[in-house]
């Protein structure tokens, strides 16, 4: 018992447990994945949460494998994402965890291509502001060596797609390194300033707005 709150509070691959999320719960479900860790709505059909590490070795040569699919790891009775939920939509699948941080195994990468890992994310977001958060996380981590703790997820509600999937009001991201925190609440929208750093808030709005419990610094001792 002791030992599974423990596992629960700070997880194998180096990902502290923002929500207490278990395996016991239907609406804050433990997924730990070989590459990331997922808090998962069985009700909703979406990520409560999705957090990783990041490092050099992490980004690889593999090509990406865009062969989206359905995670079929949940349990029976939970609402599931298909891959074809977004069809002429409107919207893109926005990895949480995106692919090109997973990029070192072919394993990894398919496993971010799991559709409980996708939220719907307008275009100009998914490939404008939130593009370049990414793309700046891997330049800390490939070109100044640095070790990087990443939590991602959406909140609020714009609406539905036609297949019922939840639109969020806006998608989140907290990023971790040695030295500083960085918190980012991008409104999904079609009108956006591309500088990611221009939707920065702080960790206690964003607790606020999450009810999640974000640590206040990197552990040292991270590693997966």
């Amino acid at each position: 018992m002791l030992l599974n709150l423990i596992l629960s509070l700070f997880l194998s691959v180096g990902v502290p447990n923002i929500s207490g999320a278990s395996s016991a719960s239907t609406t804050n479900y433990l997924s730990v994945k070989r590459g990331y860790v997922m808090s998962y709505n069985g009700v909703e059909g979406r990520a409560n949460w999705v957090g990783w590490t990041l490092r050099a070795s992490d980004v690889g040569p593999v090509d990406r494998s865009n062969r989206f699919r359905q995670d079929e790891s949940f349990p029976r009775g939970f609402k599931i994402v298909d891959e074809k939920d977004y069809s002429h939509s409107g919207f893109d699948r926005g990895h949480l965890c995106n692919s090109e941080d997973r990029t070192s195994a072919q394993y990894l990468n398919e496993e971010t291509f799991l559709m409980s890992n996708m939220i719907p994310q307008t275009p100009e977001l998914n490939r404008g502001p939130y593009k370049m958060l990414e793309e700046y996380c891997r330049k800390l981590a490939v070109k100044r060596g640095l070790q990087l703790l990443i939590y991602s997820g959406g909140i609020g509600s714009t609406g539905r797609l036609g297949s019922g999937v939840i639109v969020p009001a806006y998608c989140w991201k907290v990023v971790y390194t040695p030295d500083r925190i960085w918190c980012i609440l991008f409104p999904n929208e079609r009108g956006l300033n591309k500088n990611w750093q221009t939707y920065s808030v702080s960790l206690e709005t964003l607790e606020k707005m999450t009810g999640f419990h974000f640590p206040r610094k990197l552990a040292q001792h991270i590693n997966r």
